[in-house]
């Protein structure tokens, strides 16, 4: 199967998708499995506004992976408490 196939299958329809395939992105742009490219005007919607492979992102995300993936907001870690600090 392909993705949209796989897509389809197993994934809830809970809304629309566009007919594109994203494999792989730098900055804004990205690119779907035939090589084209798109200026992502999306941003990761709900979710962050960073763009694809910052070197900065990758490597405090790989960091941190390595140490504390995720924690439920039932316990408290250093990173949380210092984002928030950071927010405010």
């Amino acid at each position: 199967m392909n993705t949209k196939e796989l897509d389809a299958k197993y994934i809830a329809g809970t809304y629309a998708r566009f007919p594109v395939v994203l494999k792989e992105g730098k900055g804004a742009l990205v690119r779907d499995e035939s090589g084209k490219e798109y200026i992502d005007m999306g941003s990761g919607i709900a979710v962050s506004a960073l763009g694809y492979g910052d070197e900065g992102w990758v490597a405090a995300v790989s960091a941190q992976a390595g140490q504390l993936a995720h924690a439920s907001n039932l316990y408290h870690t250093a990173p949380q408490a210092l984002l928030a600090q950071r927010l405010c």
